[in-house]
């Protein structure tokens, strides 16, 4: 675990002390998985919310909840410097393995909860998903997204003997899912997905072509990535 766990820290770290880009809060303006994810969080209001973003990398989304007025924004993260990036817009921060850690949060804390692009980098989610339905709120909304390991590229990419996007794209990603995996797991701790629909790429051969169509609810399980969210019940 502490070889991994240093591994991780290491890529990471360097991964977010050299990323520099500026980001658009224009929704408008945002890819169509963006916009999803970024509609979803305002149809909940973000405005006076507290927040908590698990793995905010170089901050992305804790700056757009910020710039949408949200009340209270904290963050923890493996990566010393992406806690760095991010701890001027943070009430609180905190280093965590979410593997085994507990978060330093007490129960019931927050509105809303975001992880984006983080499930696929922890072998057992248990304490991942326990932790989060013990700090949100009765009502939270949780959106989390991640590679989908059955996208319909990764499908045509078996057919040819070429690894699924998901696997060969990081090889920190080491937890693959489909959407009923995500529904099987919410199950076990009372809690419902809802999957958010962004678009389908077609071209197997190289996964960051342009080439895409739009997804819809009969055809997600065939996205690129999976994006979900469910209001915590307690």
């Amino acid at each position: 675990m502490n070889t991994k766990k240093n591994r991780l820290e290491s890529q990471f770290d360097e991964m977010f002390a050299r990323n520099t880009l500026k980001y658009e809060y224009d929704i408008d303006k945002m890819g169509r998985k963006d916009r999803a994810i970024a509609h979803s969080l305002l149809s909940q209001g973000v405005d006076g919310k507290v927040c908590l973003d698990i793995g905010p990398g170089t901050g992305r989304w804790l700056g757009f909840l910020q710039h949408h007025g949200a009340d209270c924004l904290n963050a923890v993260d493996i990566s010393s410097k992406s806690l760095e990036r991010c701890e001027s817009m943070c009430e609180k921060t905190q280093k965590v393995d979410l593997e085994t850690d507990k978060l330093d949060f007490v129960d019931n804390s927050f509105d809303q909860i975001i992880s984006i692009e983080v499930l696929e980098h922890i072998r057992t989610p248990d304490n991942f998903f326990h932790e989060i339905v013990r700090v949100a709120k009765n009502g939270a909304m949780v959106l989390i997204s991640l590679p989908n390991i059955s996208s319909l590229i990764s499908r045509l990419r078996l057919l040819v003997g070429m690894l699924p996007v998901a696997i060969s794209s990081d090889p920190t990603h080491v937890g693959f899912y489909r959407q009923k995996d995500i529904s099987r797991m919410l199950n076990l701790y009372g809690q419902k997905p809802h999957f958010i629909p962004t678009s389908i790429s077609l071209n197997p051969f190289n996964a960051k072509s342009r080439f895409f169509i739009p997804s819809n609810n009969a055809l997600s399980s065939f996205d690129d990535s999976i994006v979900f969210s469910f209001i915590v019940k307690k």
